[in-house]
């Protein structure tokens, strides 16, 4: 485990069972109800939700429809406090690289606020093309910063953050991302703070 991952890994074990109350948890509170509205499900959907946390969005999302929800965490504790939450569903301890799922399998895959923390971005991507079945789709929630505040962020404080944290994107540099994996549609949007990505395949 790389060490970034792993910084990420102790950072959300700590908070894991207080996450909800905690300073983060009510920050990605705005970015959980905007992927709930926006994703497009139909019965029997197949969906990963990667760096699941504590099982929030796959909870939001399995009342919309009734899908087949599987997420996955580096965090131990997450995943703990994830199968207490909602025990009927799917959730192991994993890396979001790469992902142990089987060419076209899925029919959507979901990172709510944790893409920043991906230490090989392209790669996570070039998987979810794999594992996701024709027409399957990717959403992602990240948050949203002035390019000022970018650049500071990602030049002077990130590098030497211990939450994990590894670059927070534009829309320019998400949307080349996927179009360099050869997903065929790509949006990305601003609103809020929240910078949100729905790329097909």
């Amino acid at each position: 485990m790389d060490k970034k991952t792993e910084e990420s890994r102790t950072a959300y074990n700590q908070i894991a069972f207080e996450y909800d109350t905690s300073r983060e948890g009510q920050y990605t509170r705005f970015h959980i109800k905007e992927l709930s509205n926006m994703i497009d499900l139909s019965e029997g959907d197949v969906v990963l939700d990667v760096a699941c946390g504590n099982g929030t969005l796959l909870r939001e999302l399995s009342k919309k429809e009734k899908i087949q929800a599987n997420g996955i965490d580096i965090s131990e504790n997450m995943i703990h406090a994830a199968k207490m939450r909602c025990p009927n569903m799917n959730f192991d301890v994993k890396p979001c690289y790469p992902l142990e799922w089987s060419d076209e399998s899925l029919d959507i895959v979901t990172v709510c606020c944790a893409f920043h923390h991906f230490n090989n971005p392209r790669g996570f991507v070039n998987e979810c093309k794999r594992v996701l079945k024709k027409n399957g789709t990717v959403y992602i929630a990240d948050p949203n910063f002035g390019a000022v505040i970018r650049f500071v962020a990602n030049r002077f404080v990130l590098p030497f953050s211990k939450s994990g944290d590894v670059k927070i994107y534009s829309k320019k540099e998400l949307k080349a991302i996927f179009y360099h994996s050869g997903f065929t549609t790509v949006q990305v949007w601003l609103k809020g703070k929240g910078l949100f990505l729905k790329a097909k395949k």
